[in-house]
Protein backbone atom coordinates (compact mmCIF):
# COMPACT_ATOMS: atom_id res chain seq x y z
CA UNK A 1 0.00 0.00 0.00
CA UNK A 2 1.48 3.40 -0.93
CA UNK A 3 2.42 5.95 1.58
CA UNK A 4 0.28 9.60 1.83
CA UNK A 5 2.33 12.28 0.80
CA UNK A 6 1.76 13.70 3.90
CA UNK A 7 2.74 10.19 5.72
CA UNK A 8 6.11 10.30 3.82
CA UNK A 9 7.01 13.74 4.51
CA UNK A 10 6.66 13.35 7.76
CA UNK A 11 8.61 10.40 7.40
CA UNK A 12 11.73 11.78 6.15
CA UNK A 13 10.95 14.39 8.24
CA UNK A 14 11.71 11.87 11.19
CA UNK A 15 14.77 10.32 9.70
CA UNK A 16 16.49 14.22 9.69
CA UNK A 17 15.80 14.66 12.90
CA UNK A 18 17.30 10.64 13.87
CA UNK A 19 20.26 11.58 12.27
CA UNK A 20 20.92 15.26 13.07
CA UNK A 21 21.74 14.98 16.42
CA UNK A 22 24.57 12.51 16.31
CA UNK A 23 25.95 14.85 13.38
CA UNK A 24 26.24 18.34 16.07
CA UNK A 25 28.35 16.12 18.01
CA UNK A 26 30.74 14.71 15.57
CA UNK A 27 31.30 18.55 14.55
CA UNK A 28 32.09 19.47 18.59
CA UNK A 29 34.79 17.02 17.56
CA UNK A 30 38.21 19.05 17.32
CA UNK A 31 40.13 19.09 13.79
CA UNK A 32 42.53 16.75 14.89
CA UNK A 33 39.80 13.76 15.64
CA UNK A 34 38.15 14.70 12.23
CA UNK A 35 41.07 14.32 9.94
CA UNK A 36 41.61 10.98 11.93
CA UNK A 37 38.46 9.91 11.00
CA UNK A 38 38.87 10.13 7.62
CA UNK A 39 41.37 7.42 7.44
CA UNK A 40 40.62 5.65 10.68
CA UNK A 41 42.58 2.38 10.99
CA UNK A 42 43.68 0.56 14.03
CA UNK A 43 44.12 2.33 17.14
CA UNK A 44 43.25 5.71 16.03
CA UNK A 45 41.05 7.06 18.38
CA UNK A 46 41.14 8.29 21.97
CA UNK A 47 40.91 6.32 25.32
CA UNK A 48 38.69 9.85 26.22
CA UNK A 49 36.42 9.57 23.29
CA UNK A 50 35.87 6.01 23.81
CA UNK A 51 34.75 6.47 27.49
CA UNK A 52 32.27 9.30 26.18
CA UNK A 53 30.84 7.30 23.95
CA UNK A 54 29.83 4.26 25.68
CA UNK A 55 28.99 6.88 28.84
CA UNK A 56 26.15 8.35 26.19
CA UNK A 57 25.02 4.70 24.93
CA UNK A 58 24.21 3.54 28.23
CA UNK A 59 22.00 6.76 28.78
CA UNK A 60 19.35 4.91 26.06
CA UNK A 61 19.33 7.65 23.83
CA UNK A 62 21.13 6.68 20.81
CA UNK A 63 22.10 3.26 19.17
CA UNK A 64 25.76 1.72 19.56
CA UNK A 65 26.39 2.73 15.82
CA UNK A 66 25.22 6.41 15.73
CA UNK A 67 27.10 7.20 19.42
CA UNK A 68 30.10 5.29 17.51
CA UNK A 69 29.93 7.18 14.55
CA UNK A 70 29.32 10.79 16.43
CA UNK A 71 32.47 10.15 18.97
CA UNK A 72 34.58 8.62 15.80
CA UNK A 73 35.24 5.33 17.64
CA UNK A 74 35.00 1.85 16.16
CA UNK A 75 31.50 0.28 16.80
CA UNK A 76 32.87 -3.76 17.39
CA UNK A 77 35.46 -2.10 19.94
CA UNK A 78 32.99 0.25 21.58
CA UNK A 79 30.56 -2.98 22.07
CA UNK A 80 33.30 -5.25 23.86
CA UNK A 81 33.37 -2.60 26.45
CA UNK A 82 29.88 -2.34 26.48
CA UNK A 83 29.71 -6.27 26.86
CA UNK A 84 32.01 -5.95 29.60
CA UNK A 85 34.26 -8.63 27.66
CA UNK A 86 37.19 -5.87 27.67
CA UNK A 87 37.43 -4.19 30.81
CA UNK A 88 39.48 -0.87 30.86
CA UNK A 89 39.87 1.72 28.59
CA UNK A 90 43.27 1.35 27.22
CA UNK A 91 44.20 -0.06 23.37
CA UNK A 92 44.12 -3.47 23.63
CA UNK A 93 44.72 -4.84 19.70
CA UNK A 94 45.73 -8.09 19.18
CA UNK A 95 46.39 -11.41 20.92
CA UNK A 96 47.81 -11.14 24.66
CA UNK A 97 51.49 -11.86 26.12
CA UNK A 98 51.41 -15.23 27.97
CA UNK A 99 53.47 -13.27 30.34
CA UNK A 100 51.82 -11.08 32.74
CA UNK A 101 53.02 -7.37 33.06
CA UNK A 102 54.45 -8.31 36.01
CA UNK A 103 56.59 -11.12 35.43
CA UNK A 104 57.89 -9.90 32.17
CA UNK A 105 58.79 -6.66 34.34
CA UNK A 106 60.81 -9.44 36.74
CA UNK A 107 62.49 -10.91 33.75
CA UNK A 108 63.59 -7.71 32.21
CA UNK A 109 65.36 -6.90 35.70
CA UNK A 110 66.78 -10.23 35.54
CA UNK A 111 68.68 -9.93 32.12
CA UNK A 112 69.51 -6.20 33.21
CA UNK A 113 70.62 -7.69 35.92
CA UNK A 114 73.04 -10.14 35.03
CA UNK A 115 74.03 -8.10 31.95
CA UNK A 116 75.31 -5.57 34.53
CA UNK A 117 77.63 -8.50 36.28
CA UNK A 118 79.12 -9.45 32.90
CA UNK A 119 76.83 -12.61 32.17
CA UNK A 120 74.13 -11.79 29.11
CA UNK A 121 71.86 -13.73 28.28
CA UNK A 122 71.28 -14.97 24.67
CA UNK A 123 68.12 -14.60 23.20
CA UNK A 124 67.65 -18.41 22.85
CA UNK A 125 68.00 -18.71 26.72
CA UNK A 126 65.54 -15.78 27.42
CA UNK A 127 63.12 -17.56 25.81
CA UNK A 128 63.47 -20.43 27.77
CA UNK A 129 63.67 -18.53 31.00
CA UNK A 130 60.48 -17.11 29.96
CA UNK A 131 58.74 -21.04 29.63
CA UNK A 132 60.14 -21.29 33.22
CA UNK A 133 58.05 -18.57 34.37
CA UNK A 134 55.14 -19.30 33.01
CA UNK A 135 55.64 -22.79 34.12
CA UNK A 136 56.32 -21.25 37.62
CA UNK A 137 52.85 -18.92 37.44
CA UNK A 138 50.87 -21.92 35.60
CA UNK A 139 50.47 -20.50 32.58
CA UNK A 140 49.67 -22.06 29.09
CA UNK A 141 50.92 -20.65 25.95
CA UNK A 142 54.07 -21.56 24.86
CA UNK A 143 55.40 -25.23 23.32
CA UNK A 144 55.89 -27.46 25.90
CA UNK A 145 57.96 -29.53 23.51
CA UNK A 146 60.26 -27.14 22.86
CA UNK A 147 60.37 -26.19 26.00
CA UNK A 148 60.63 -22.48 25.39
CA UNK A 149 58.99 -18.95 24.25
CA UNK A 150 58.66 -18.81 20.25
CA UNK A 151 60.06 -16.28 18.47
CA UNK A 152 57.19 -13.85 18.12
CA UNK A 153 56.88 -13.95 21.92
CA UNK A 154 60.80 -12.93 22.16
CA UNK A 155 60.30 -9.98 18.90
CA UNK A 156 56.93 -8.74 21.17
CA UNK A 157 59.07 -8.78 24.24
CA UNK A 158 62.04 -6.34 23.48
CA UNK A 159 59.49 -4.29 21.42
CA UNK A 160 57.86 -3.86 25.13
CA UNK A 161 61.30 -3.07 26.92
CA UNK A 162 62.87 -1.31 23.77
CA UNK A 163 66.01 -0.47 26.15
CA UNK A 164 66.86 -4.14 24.83
CA UNK A 165 68.86 -4.98 22.28
CA UNK A 166 70.89 -7.76 20.59
CA UNK A 167 74.38 -7.24 19.88
CA UNK A 168 78.17 -8.79 20.13
CA UNK A 169 79.70 -8.87 23.25
CA UNK A 170 83.49 -7.61 24.29
CA UNK A 171 85.19 -10.69 26.10
CA UNK A 172 86.20 -9.79 29.77
CA UNK A 173 88.39 -12.41 31.74
CA UNK A 174 87.34 -12.63 35.41
CA UNK A 175 90.52 -11.79 36.67
CA UNK A 176 90.16 -8.01 34.77
CA UNK A 177 86.82 -7.95 35.90
CA UNK A 178 87.66 -8.28 39.21
CA UNK A 179 90.94 -6.28 38.98
CA UNK A 180 89.23 -3.14 37.49
CA UNK A 181 86.91 -2.29 40.22
CA UNK A 182 86.90 1.19 42.63
CA UNK A 183 88.88 0.30 45.28
CA UNK A 184 91.70 -1.56 43.39
CA UNK A 185 91.94 2.13 40.85
CA UNK A 186 91.48 4.43 43.68
CA UNK A 187 94.34 2.97 45.93
CA UNK A 188 96.48 2.63 42.48
CA UNK A 189 95.32 6.56 42.20
CA UNK A 190 96.33 7.49 45.10
CA UNK A 191 99.88 6.13 45.16
CA UNK A 192 100.42 7.65 41.27
CA UNK A 193 99.34 10.84 42.22
CA UNK A 194 101.81 10.52 45.57
CA UNK A 195 104.18 9.79 43.12
CA UNK A 196 103.73 12.89 40.83
CA UNK A 197 104.21 15.03 43.94
CA UNK A 198 107.15 13.96 45.40
CA UNK A 199 108.98 14.21 41.62
CA UNK A 200 106.90 17.40 41.49
CA UNK A 201 106.10 16.83 38.22
CA UNK A 202 102.38 16.71 38.48
CA UNK A 203 102.01 19.73 36.22
CA UNK A 204 104.70 18.60 33.63
CA UNK A 205 102.89 16.71 31.13
CA UNK A 206 106.17 16.48 28.97
CA UNK A 207 108.03 14.47 32.01
CA UNK A 208 104.90 11.24 32.44
CA UNK A 209 105.56 8.91 29.63
CA UNK A 210 103.94 5.58 28.90
CA UNK A 211 105.98 2.49 27.32
CA UNK A 212 104.19 -0.55 25.69
CA UNK A 213 104.38 -3.08 22.71
CA UNK A 214 101.59 -4.40 20.79
CA UNK A 215 101.42 -7.01 17.84
CA UNK A 216 100.69 -6.43 14.48
CA UNK A 217 100.05 -9.51 12.78
CA UNK A 218 99.78 -9.74 8.55
CA UNK A 219 96.34 -11.36 8.83
CA UNK A 220 93.99 -8.85 8.17
CA UNK A 221 90.00 -9.72 8.58
CA UNK A 222 87.30 -7.00 8.05
CA UNK A 223 84.85 -6.14 10.88
CA UNK A 224 81.80 -5.94 8.84
CA UNK A 225 81.17 -6.41 4.94
CA UNK A 226 78.41 -6.02 2.64
CA UNK A 227 77.38 -9.01 1.11
CA UNK A 228 74.47 -10.86 -1.36
CA UNK A 229 71.87 -12.26 1.38
CA UNK A 230 71.31 -15.72 1.72
CA UNK A 231 74.85 -16.35 -0.35
CA UNK A 232 77.80 -17.47 1.65
CA UNK A 233 80.23 -14.49 2.11
CA UNK A 234 84.20 -15.09 1.85
CA UNK A 235 86.64 -12.89 2.31
CA UNK A 236 90.35 -13.90 0.87
CA UNK A 237 93.42 -13.88 2.98
CA UNK A 238 96.87 -15.32 2.52
CA UNK A 239 96.89 -18.10 5.41
CA UNK A 240 94.78 -19.32 8.40
CA UNK A 241 96.49 -17.20 10.78
CA UNK A 242 99.40 -14.23 10.86
CA UNK A 243 102.81 -13.72 11.92
CA UNK A 244 103.40 -11.27 14.94
CA UNK A 245 105.81 -8.39 14.60
CA UNK A 246 105.90 -6.36 17.96
CA UNK A 247 106.27 -2.83 18.42
CA UNK A 248 107.45 -0.69 20.89
CA UNK A 249 105.97 2.57 21.48
CA UNK A 250 106.78 5.47 23.69
CA UNK A 251 104.90 9.12 24.17
CA UNK A 252 104.50 11.67 26.70
CA UNK A 253 101.45 13.31 27.58
CA UNK A 254 102.21 16.09 25.58
CA UNK A 255 102.16 14.48 22.52
CA UNK A 256 105.86 13.97 21.92
CA UNK A 257 107.28 10.17 20.43
CA UNK A 258 110.28 8.33 21.59
CA UNK A 259 112.36 6.30 18.83
CA UNK A 260 110.12 3.31 18.22
CA UNK A 261 111.57 -0.50 18.62
CA UNK A 262 110.40 -3.12 16.34
CA UNK A 263 111.20 -7.22 16.94
CA UNK A 264 110.54 -9.36 13.77
CA UNK A 265 110.41 -12.97 14.16
CA UNK A 266 113.56 -14.81 12.99
CA UNK A 267 116.83 -15.88 13.60
CA UNK A 268 118.75 -13.04 11.85
CA UNK A 269 117.85 -9.87 10.61
CA UNK A 270 118.08 -8.47 6.63
CA UNK A 271 119.08 -5.66 5.90
CA UNK A 272 116.14 -5.29 3.18
CA UNK A 273 113.43 -5.92 6.09
CA UNK A 274 114.82 -2.14 7.39
CA UNK A 275 113.88 -0.65 4.09
CA UNK A 276 111.25 2.09 5.03
CA UNK A 277 111.74 2.60 9.12
CA UNK A 278 110.98 5.51 10.96
CA UNK A 279 113.79 7.87 11.69
CA UNK A 280 116.26 6.23 14.77
CA UNK A 281 114.51 3.28 15.18
CA UNK A 282 115.50 0.38 16.30
CA UNK A 283 114.72 -3.33 14.21
CA UNK A 284 115.79 -6.19 15.42
CA UNK A 285 114.02 -9.97 15.65
CA UNK A 286 113.64 -12.84 18.26
CA UNK A 287 112.62 -16.59 17.64
CA UNK A 288 108.80 -15.96 18.21
CA UNK A 289 108.82 -11.76 17.39
CA UNK A 290 107.95 -11.10 21.06
CA UNK A 291 110.37 -8.97 23.15
CA UNK A 292 112.87 -10.38 25.68
CA UNK A 293 114.66 -8.39 28.66
CA UNK A 294 117.71 -7.74 26.18
CA UNK A 295 115.80 -6.22 24.07
CA UNK A 296 113.82 -4.06 26.71
CA UNK A 297 117.20 -2.95 27.72
CA UNK A 298 118.23 -2.02 24.66
CA UNK A 299 114.75 0.20 24.25
CA UNK A 300 115.71 1.85 27.51
CA UNK A 301 119.43 2.83 26.17
CA UNK A 302 117.29 4.17 22.85
CA UNK A 303 114.66 5.89 25.01
CA UNK A 304 116.92 7.55 27.77
CA UNK A 305 119.38 9.27 25.05
CA UNK A 306 116.24 10.89 23.32
CA UNK A 307 115.49 12.79 26.84
CA UNK A 308 117.00 16.63 26.95
CA UNK A 309 120.14 16.83 28.21
CA UNK A 310 120.50 20.05 30.21
CA UNK A 311 116.96 18.70 32.06
CA UNK A 312 117.30 18.17 35.50
CA UNK A 313 113.34 17.41 36.71
CA UNK A 314 112.76 13.62 36.61
CA UNK A 315 110.72 11.54 34.55
CA UNK A 316 107.87 9.01 35.01
CA UNK A 317 107.37 5.78 33.04
CA UNK A 318 104.67 4.46 33.01
CA UNK A 319 104.52 0.10 32.27
CA UNK A 320 102.25 -2.69 32.43
CA UNK A 321 103.53 -5.44 34.63
CA UNK A 322 105.05 -7.44 32.09
CA UNK A 323 108.22 -9.66 33.48
CA UNK A 324 110.45 -7.45 30.70
CA UNK A 325 109.53 -4.91 31.76
CA UNK A 326 109.19 -5.42 35.88
CA UNK A 327 112.06 -7.88 36.67
CA UNK A 328 114.79 -6.47 34.70
CA UNK A 329 117.78 -5.59 37.03
CA UNK A 330 119.62 -4.21 34.25
CA UNK A 331 117.02 -1.81 32.74
CA UNK A 332 115.64 -0.39 36.68
CA UNK A 333 119.39 0.08 37.21
CA UNK A 334 119.66 2.28 33.49
CA UNK A 335 116.72 3.91 34.38
CA UNK A 336 117.68 5.19 38.08
CA UNK A 337 121.13 6.54 36.46
CA UNK A 338 118.57 8.71 34.05
CA UNK A 339 116.56 9.98 36.80
CA UNK A 340 113.78 7.89 35.41
CA UNK A 341 111.16 6.37 37.42
CA UNK A 342 109.50 3.36 35.98
CA UNK A 343 105.79 2.84 37.80
CA UNK A 344 103.28 -0.34 36.90
CA UNK A 345 99.59 -0.15 35.97
CA UNK A 346 97.52 -2.49 37.98
CA UNK A 347 97.31 -6.17 36.91
CA UNK A 348 94.99 -6.91 34.71
CA UNK A 349 93.80 -3.14 34.15
CA UNK A 350 95.62 -1.36 31.39
CA UNK A 351 92.56 -1.54 28.85
CA UNK A 352 91.32 1.22 30.78
CA UNK A 353 94.32 2.91 32.66
CA UNK A 354 96.89 3.03 29.72
CA UNK A 355 96.72 5.13 27.24
CA UNK A 356 98.74 3.43 24.72
CA UNK A 357 95.65 0.52 24.79
CA UNK A 358 92.88 3.40 24.80
CA UNK A 359 94.05 5.46 21.88
CA UNK A 360 97.40 5.08 20.29
CA UNK A 361 96.94 1.41 19.43
CA UNK A 362 93.28 0.97 18.67
CA UNK A 363 93.67 3.62 15.97
CA UNK A 364 97.23 2.34 14.81
CA UNK A 365 95.63 -1.54 14.70
CA UNK A 366 92.40 0.30 12.67
CA UNK A 367 94.83 1.58 10.32
CA UNK A 368 97.14 -1.22 10.01
CA UNK A 369 94.15 -3.54 9.02
CA UNK A 370 93.23 -1.01 6.71
CA UNK A 371 96.25 -0.86 4.63
CA UNK A 372 96.60 -4.61 4.98
CA UNK A 373 93.34 -4.89 3.47
CA UNK A 374 94.27 -2.66 0.74
CA UNK A 375 97.95 -4.68 -0.42
CA UNK A 376 95.95 -8.18 -1.06
CA UNK A 377 92.95 -6.39 -3.26
CA UNK A 378 95.86 -5.40 -5.21
CA UNK A 379 98.25 -8.05 -5.01
CA UNK A 380 94.59 -10.52 -5.61
CA UNK A 381 95.37 -11.96 -1.87
CA UNK A 382 99.27 -12.31 -1.76
CA UNK A 383 100.37 -11.79 1.92
CA UNK A 384 102.82 -8.83 2.40
CA UNK A 385 106.15 -9.78 3.37
CA UNK A 386 108.70 -8.67 5.73
CA UNK A 387 110.11 -6.10 2.95
CA UNK A 388 106.80 -4.53 2.60
CA UNK A 389 106.03 -4.08 6.76
CA UNK A 390 107.39 -0.79 6.71
CA UNK A 391 105.88 0.50 3.18
CA UNK A 392 102.37 -0.43 5.14
CA UNK A 393 103.26 0.77 8.46
CA UNK A 394 104.69 4.31 7.82
CA UNK A 395 100.67 5.59 6.34
CA UNK A 396 99.11 3.75 9.32
CA UNK A 397 101.25 5.58 11.59
CA UNK A 398 101.69 8.74 9.99
CA UNK A 399 97.73 8.66 10.79
CA UNK A 400 97.88 7.48 14.30
CA UNK A 401 100.78 8.83 16.14
CA UNK A 402 99.77 12.28 16.32
CA UNK A 403 99.51 14.64 19.28
CA UNK A 404 95.64 14.68 19.40
CA UNK A 405 96.13 10.92 20.18
CA UNK A 406 98.63 10.92 22.32
CA UNK A 407 96.73 13.80 24.69
CA UNK A 408 93.07 11.65 24.32
CA UNK A 409 95.11 8.64 25.68
CA UNK A 410 95.98 10.18 28.50
CA UNK A 411 93.00 12.92 28.89
CA UNK A 412 90.49 9.25 28.94
CA UNK A 413 92.71 7.40 31.23
CA UNK A 414 92.91 10.32 34.01
CA UNK A 415 96.97 10.03 33.72
CA UNK A 416 96.83 13.67 33.12
CA UNK A 417 95.70 15.47 33.86
CA UNK A 418 95.33 13.19 37.33
CA UNK A 419 91.67 12.43 37.12
CA UNK A 420 90.60 8.99 38.23
CA UNK A 421 86.89 9.97 37.86
CA UNK A 422 87.63 9.44 34.08
CA UNK A 423 87.73 5.85 34.03
CA UNK A 424 83.73 4.88 32.48
CA UNK A 425 81.31 3.98 35.36
CA UNK A 426 80.96 0.97 33.22
CA UNK A 427 84.25 -0.23 32.76
CA UNK A 428 84.01 -1.02 36.69
CA UNK A 429 80.37 -2.72 36.96
CA UNK A 430 81.21 -6.31 36.45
Amino acid sequence: MARTPGKAKHGHHIGNQRHKQPRQRAETLSETSRNTRRGCTLNKWSEERMKSATDEFRKGESGLRQVARAWNVPKSTSARRVKGIVSGWKHKSGKQPVLPAAAENELHALISTMCARGFPFSRKYIQCLAFQCAHHYGLKGFNNERGSAGYYWMRGFSKRHSNLSCRKPEALSSATAASVNKSVTNSWFDKYEQTLEELQIKNVPSHIWNADESGLQDYYVSQSVVSVEGKACYEINPGEKGETTTLLATFNAVGDYAPLMFIFKGKRLKAEWCVGAPVDSIVRVSDNGWITSELFVEFGKNFVSSLPDNDTLPHILLLDGHCTHVYNIEFLRLMKQHNVHPFCFPPQATHCLQPADVALFRSMKHHWTTEGRKYMRQTGGKKPDKKQFFKLFQSGWKNSATVETAQSGFRQTGIFPANRNAIPVESRIP
